[in-house]
C-alpha cells in the first residue's frame, strides 16, 4: 500500500539508485540534448524541412521512463524524445532518420517518414497485419500534430486497463493486459493544458478512477505567449486543485521541479506505484522546466523572452541541474562528465551522419541511373541544348529529392516528344517505376492489408421486397445498434 497522511497527502520516500544507473541516465540526457542542437542545424542547412525538440525536458523524462513498466502505455507529444531513447524504443539514429522523413519503416519504424519528426509511436501489428502481445512491449500510441488530442487517448487507454481488471470477460485476452497493472503515461506541454480535451481528460479520469498518470511539462510559455495570459492563477496544478482527492474519488497532484532529478525519480516512483496498484488518476505537474532552443525552427524565442528569462533559463537548464547534482553528491568526477559529454557529442554525430546516408542512399541511386541515360541521350543528339542543359542540371543538382530528379526527367521527355529511341524508353520506364514505388511508399496501408481486412470479404447486397416499408434512416440505425448491443 501507499503511505499516507490522514489528510490523504501522499509520503514520499527517497529513492536510491546505483552510481551506475544516474550516469547512464545523464549519459542518456546528454546525447538527446546533441539530437536537439543537431536536429535544429539539419533544419537551417535544408537537410529537414521543420524541427521541434525536447531540450529542457530531459530530466524529467529519465524519471518517467523509470517507472514505465513492460505492458503501459504512452499517448504524449513532439517533446518525448529522451523518454523515448530511455525505454529503448527510438534510437537516435531513428529519430535523424523521421527528421530526414526517411520513407523506409526499416529505419524510421514510428510512421515510414510520413508523419512530422518527433511524432512518435510502436507497432501493434506485425508485418502479417496480426496483434502483437502487449503486455511484454513498452507501448505508444502515435503522435499527433494537434496539441491536447492526446489526452482523450489517455483517459481511453487507461480506462481500457480498468475494464480488464474488473470484467471477468476479459481475462482471456492476456495479450493485451495482466489483471489491469498496466499504467498509461501521458504528456501535455502547459499551455495545451487551457484545451477543453485536457479538462475534459482530467474530469473524466477522476469520474472513472483509472490508472492514468498525466505529466504537464511548464516551461512557463505557449510557443511566445507566457503563462499569465492563458493559465488562470499562472499555474494549472493549483487551478486544478479542487479535483485533489480527499476521501472522496477525485485525483492525486503532484508538483516537482523539472530540474530536480531525485524529487523526479521519488514523484514518479510514488505516482506510479498509486496509479498501478490503487487505480487512482495521477497529474505531476512538473515545473521550471526550459526551452533552450525556442519553440522550433519556426522562431526565435530570443525575440519574445526577456534577457532576465534567458538568464534564468541558463541557470535552471535541467541538464546542467543534474550535473551540479551529480558532482555535489560525489557520484563522478568532473572528468567522469566530462568524458561522457564529449562521447555523448560523437554518438549523435555518428548517428546523424549514419541516417543522413541512408536515407541518401536510394536518392543518389535514382539520380545517377537518370544522369546515365541523360548522358547517352546527349552523346546521340548533340546539337540538342535543352538536353545538354537538363543533363547538367541533374549533374549539379545537390537537393536530396527525388523530386528534383522527377521534374528534370519529365522535361526531358517533353524536349524528346518527338524522338524514339531506346534511352527514351529506359527514361520512361524509369519514371513509371519511381511513381510506382512513390505510390507505394506515401499511400500503401491507407486501409487494413492483412487477411482480415474488411476489403477481403465479399460483400453481401441487401434485398428488398414489395411489401419493404419506407421509413426514417434514424429506425434503420437504432436496428442496426440494437442488433449490434445484443451481441
Amino acid at each position: 500500500m501507499i503511505d499516507q497522511l490522514d489528510n490523504g497527502q501522499v509520503v514520499l520516500e527517497k529513492p536510491t539508485f546505483s552510481s551506475q544507473e544516474i550516469l547512464n541516465d545523464y549519459r542518456i540526457a546528454c546525447e538527446s540534448r546533441q539530437v536537439s542542437l543537431m536536429g535544429r542545424k539539419e533544419v537551417f542547412m535544408g537537410k529537414a524541412k521543420f524541427g521541434i525538440f525536447g531540450d529542457g525536458k530531459e530530466v524529467a523524462q529519465l524519471a518517467m521512463a523509470k517507472a514505465f513498466r513492460k505492458g503501459d502505455f504512452r499517448s504524449g507529444y513532439y517533446r518525448d524524445q529522451t523518454f523515448m531513447f530511455a525505454i529503448g524504443e527510438v534510437s537516435l539514429e531513428q529519430y535523424f532518420a523521421q527528421l530526414y522523413a526517411h520513407a523506409d519503416v526499416d529505419h524510421e519504424p514510428a510512421t515510414g517518414g510520413r508523419c512530422m519528426n518527433a511524432h512518435f509511436g510502436t507497432r501493434f501489428l506485425d508485418k502479417d497485419g496480426l496483434w502483437k502481445s502487449q503486455t511484454d512491449t513498452y507501448n505508444t500510441s502515435s503522435d499527433v500534430s494537434s496539441t491536447g488530442t492526446q489526452m482523450p487517448r489517455l483517459v481511453g487507454l487507461a480506462y481500457a486497463s480498468k475494464l480488464y481488471r474488473n470484467n471477468p470477460e476479459l481475462k482471456k485476452f492476456s495479450q493485451f493486459s495482466i489483471n489491469g497493472n498496466e499504467i498509461a503515461f501521458g504528456t501535455i506541454g502547459n499551455a495545451a493544458t487551457s484545451e477543453g480535451m485536457f479538462y475534459e481528460a482530467i474530469n473524466a479520469a477522476g469520474v472513472l478512477q483509472i490508472p492514468m498518470v498525466a505529466s504537464v511539462w511548464d516551461d512557463h510559455y505557449g510557443i511566445s505567449v507566457p503563462q499569465e495570459f492563458h493559465t488562470t492563477k499562472l499555474s494549472i496544478s493549483e487551478a486544478l486543485a479542487g479535483f485533489q482527492r480527499d476521501h472522496r474519488n477525485g485525483l492525486e497532484i503532484f508538483t516537482v521541479k523539472g530540474w530536480d532529478y531525485e524529487a523526479l525519480c521519488q514523484t514518479y516512483q510514488k505516482a506510479s506505484e498509486l496509479c498501478r496498484t490503487e487505480h487512482i488518476p495521477v497529474l505531476i505537474h512538473v515545473l521550471e522546466l526550459t526551452q533552450p532552443q525556442g519553440h522550433s525552427t519556426s522562431g526565435s524565442h530570443e525575440r519574445y523572452k526577456s534577457k532576465e528569462r534567458i538568464d534564468w533559463e541558463l541557470e535552471h537548464d535541467c541538464n546542467l541541474k543534474m550535473r551540479n547534482w551529480i558532482l555535489a553528491q560525489g557520484f563522478a568526477t568532473e572528468d567522469e562528465l566530462e568524458k561522457i559529454e564529449e562521447t555523448a557529442k560523437d554518438v549523435a554525430n555518428k548517428a546523424k551522419n549514419r541516417a543522413w546516408s541512408a536515407y541518401q542512399k536510394g536518392i543518389i541511386a535514382d539520380q545517377q541511373e537518370v544522369l546515365q541515360i541523360l548522358n547517352e541521350l546527349v552523346v546521340k543528339n548533340p546539337a540538342n541544348k535543352a538536353l545538354a542543359n537538363i543533363c547538367e542540371e541533374v549533374s549539379k543538382n545537390s537537393n536530396t529529392e527525388r523530386l528534383e530528379t522527377i521534374k528534370s526527367v519529365k522535361k526531358a521527355l517533353r524536349v524528346l516528344r518527338f524522338e524514339n529511341s531506346a534511352n527514351k524508353v529506359l527514361l520512361k520506364n524509369w519514371l513509371k517505376r519511381i511513381l510506382d514505388e512513390a505510390e507505394r511508399r506515401y499511400s500503401s496501408h491507407l486501409y487494413s492489408e492483412s487477411a482480415e481486412s474488411g476489403l477481403n470479404f465479399e460483400t453481401i447486397a441487401p434485398t428488398y421486397d414489395e411489401n419493404s416499408p419506407q421509413v426514417d434512416g434514424r429506425q434503420i440505425l437504432q436496428a442496426c445498434f440494437d442488433e449490434a448491443l445484443a451481441k
